[in-house]
């Protein structure tokens, strides 16, 4: 009898070793995919110059992660963009994906280009994802790496 009940005690711990075995590889493997799935817009420079209607935002990026995303819209201080475009190796594209390295021009009418003004500004995606930058103010358009 005894060796019967040391016999249940085995199974009993062997199966709750198993279930955490089950639970930890089922973690690990939904960590793993879902980190494999994030796309990100790195915007690494920014520039703010005067246009005879206004002002024009180009904003230089490049896209990392995996998968895609498309951008919806650029706002200069909470204002929407008129227009803009977006621009990967030097062609207009709809949808960024990883690797593409570019650039976004928008166009801001009204908006009146101060020296030592310092405004914020945010890339939204159709995904969600909003992307922050501060736009250097210049007389001229800036260039972007790689362009």
């Amino acid at each position: 009898m005894r060796g019967a009940v040391v016999s249940i005690q085995v199974a009993v711990l062997l199966v709750f070793i198993l279930a955490i075995a089950v639970a930890l590889a089922g973690y690990l493997y939904t960590t793993f995919y879902s980190s494999l799935q994030y796309t990100y817009i790195a915007l690494t420079q920014a520039y703010i110059y005067p246009t005879p209607s206004g002002a024009e935002v180009k904003i230089c990026f490049s896209v990392g992660g995996s998968g895609g995303l498309t951008i919806t819209g650029v706002e200069l201080d909470g204002r929407p963009a008129a227009s803009f475009k977006v621009y990967v190796r030097g062609a207009e594209a709809g949808e960024v994906r990883a690797g593409d390295v570019g650039y976004i021009k928008a166009d801001f009418p009204g908006v009146v280009v101060r020296p030592g003004w310092m405004p914020t500004g945010r890339v939204v995606t159709r995904q969600g994802f909003s992307f922050l930058f501060t736009p250097s103010v210049s007389q001229a358009e800036g260039r972007c790496p790689g362009e």
